[in-house]
């Protein structure tokens, strides 16, 4: 960018530029949907009878798979009786099966995070081309809260309510990033089952998002966003639709209008100083991508 287009940018209150942003891995031109050339994607509808009402009821699933058409439908029918299940024990009636219809395994794949036990991670593509972790054991949770904008005050400290549940749990090492909506809360010494239930029961006590505890369950992996959502950074998003691939110049285009701004920032470590060997590639993964030691306004 020339000298006085960076006046312009920031005569409208945009940070100045800083570092260049990190390029994007590897050297095919399009990154692939799961990595692959060719998905199957299929849709499954069950019914069921609701004990408490006697009315029938539906939910539905979506498979994805790399080997064939039965295999997708098989896992769209997996999570049509899943999303069922619970419907009629009632954790997720208000939500209406939301994350068993979500397309995450079909989005386009940038790398996949593996650390000394094999895979712990994979990093995609979202529908409004922002980048996302996809971690297969590290708990991530964001927080909203009412406080909440591109520069957090300084002094920052978490919720209260969150530091008295992180007091009544002093074995769990937890680090605390503030983003522009709240907070977020990574575990480095402890590994999780997406789908267990005493993940869902310390999600929902530190004051997750319902959705988003649903949705760990339904997808078995902790999401967590790396890239500013675009609009919050003045540009517009890249439409990315699932099982479809996305050019590597349009993505880092994005990345690179973006990077004037950083999706969290790292406030402090609460509990033991302690990050077990399995997670530091998506500790250092996160906050590399997410800019989380530096000062610039959230997005």
């Amino acid at each position: 960018m020339g000298f006085i287009g960076r006046m312009f940018r920031r005569g409208n209150g945009e940070p100045p530029d800083d570092e260049p942003a990190l390029r994007l891995p590897g050297s095919e031109p399009r990154f692939l949907p799961a990595g692959e050339e060719r998905i199957f994607r299929e849709i499954r509808t069950l019914p069921a009878t609701d004990p408490r009402t006697g009315k029938r009821v539906f939910r539905s699933g979506v498979g994805i798979s790399r080997m064939s058409a039965a295999d997708a439908r098989q896992v769209a029918e997996e999570q049509a009786r899943r999303a069922l299940e619970d419907l009629l024990t009632g954790r997720s009636e208000a939500l209406g099966g939301y994350a068993y219809f979500a397309d995450r395994r079909a989005e386009a794949l940038v790398e996949v995070v593996r650390g000394a036990a094999g895979e712990s991670a994979r990093i995609t593509v979202n529908g409004y081309g922002a980048i996302v972790m996809n971690a297969a054991t590290a708990l991530f949770a964001d927080v909203d809260t009412d406080d909440r904008g591109p520069k957090p005050p300084s002094g920052d400290r978490p919720p209260a309510k969150v530091a008295t549940v992180l007091a009544n749990h002093p074995e769990i090492a937890m680090r605390a990033y503030r983003t522009r909506a709240g907070w977020r809360y990574l575990c480095t010494n402890r590994t999780f089952d997406p789908a267990g239930d005493d993940t869902r029961a310390f999600l929902e006590e530190l004051g997750a998002d319902p959705r988003y505890v649903l949705l760990c369950r339904a997808q078995r992996s902790f999401r967590a966003r790396l890239t500013p959502k675009p609009w919050r950074a003045g540009q517009r998003t890249v439409p990315v639709f699932p099982g479809r691939a996305i050019a590597r110049d349009d993505l880092q285009r994005l990345v690179d209008r973006t990077w004037r701004y950083a999706t969290a920032r790292f406030i402090e470590r609460v509990g033991p100083e302690e990050t077990l060997p399995d997670l530091r590639d998506v500790v250092d993964y996160h906050d590399r991508w997410t800019q989380a030691t530096t000062e610039k306004p959230l997005a």
